[in-house]
């Protein structure tokens, strides 16, 4: 069984308030930037497609991959659904699989930070170089560590009801600092109101924090040229204000 295994089916629902439209034209501006205005873009981590149909409405060539059966379910059925046709396709991030000559390598909401490891992070950036053309550009985002140390971690919940449905996700974490990482225990309450039923799901999902230079370092070992750090959705140096941040890196030579 994968993270996101019984998580899965509520996953879009306690997204809903995620503006997947607004961040794909925001990743397509960076790309624009490093010369990218267009193309075949690969999702690598695509989760249930929503970051791949909005590219793919902007007129890209999309294909997507997830280490989760259920979240590529969720993505094909979708894609079926908007008429739009995409390759979903299961597969480890950090194996590299058949997909070769794109021109972009995204991957989006903190694919990174699933690899606890430099050895795995590593191997994630070997896929994205394997798929990449030559010059090609890699972007992804990660948790930036200079926030997470700053901030710490607190148990958060949320609370989310379209009916007959009410959803109630409690957040609580552990932080290993010597480890840089964190394990977010979630407990999701899952309420037919109509029914008067409720199911309960449990899922830990063991992160990792990263500093640029750590990933400078993994992204040199791996082919790449680093070319930019920032917090998510701005142009500004990462900052301890958000745990989310950005790299853009451009293929050079062989890892």
């Amino acid at each position: 069984m994968t993270v996101f295994a019984d998580y899965a089916p509520w996953y879009d629902l306690l997204y809903q308030d995620k503006d997947y439209a607004a961040e794909a034209s925001f990743v397509e501006a960076r790309l624009r930037a490093h010369g990218i205005p267009s193309g075949r873009l690969l999702d690598l981590g695509c989760g249930t497609g929503l970051h791949a149909l909005a590219f793919a409405r902007h007129g890209w060539d999309v294909a997507g991959i997830d280490l989760s059966h259920e979240m590529i379910a969720s993505a094909k059925a979708r894609a079926v659904e908007a008429g739009l046709s995409i390759p979903f396709r299961q597969g480890n991030a950090c194996e590299t699989g058949p997909e070769r000559d794109f021109d972009a390598v995204v991957s989006l909401f903190h694919v990174a930070s699933y690899q606890t490891s430099r050895d795995a992070l590593a191997a994630m950036f070997r896929t994205a170089h394997a798929a990449l053309k030559p010059d090609g550009v890699f972007f992804f985002d990660y948790w930036y560590g200079g926030a997470v140390l700053a901030q710490g971690v607190e148990t958060r919940v949320k609370v989310i009801q379209q009916k007959p449905l009410r959803l109630t996700r409690i957040a609580q974490s552990d932080h290993d600092e010597q480890a840089a990482t964190v394990t977010v225990n979630y407990t999701l309450f899952c309420e037919d109101t109509d029914r008067a039923t409720i199911r309960r799901v449990d899922e830990a999902h063991h992160m990792r924090y990263w500093f640029p230079f750590e990933i400078d370092a993994a992204l040199a070992a791996s082919g790449f040229e680093p070319t930019l750090h920032a917090a998510w959705l701005t142009e500004d140096a990462p900052s301890s204000k958000s745990w989310a941040a950005y790299t853009v890196a451009r293929k050079r030579g062989t890892p």
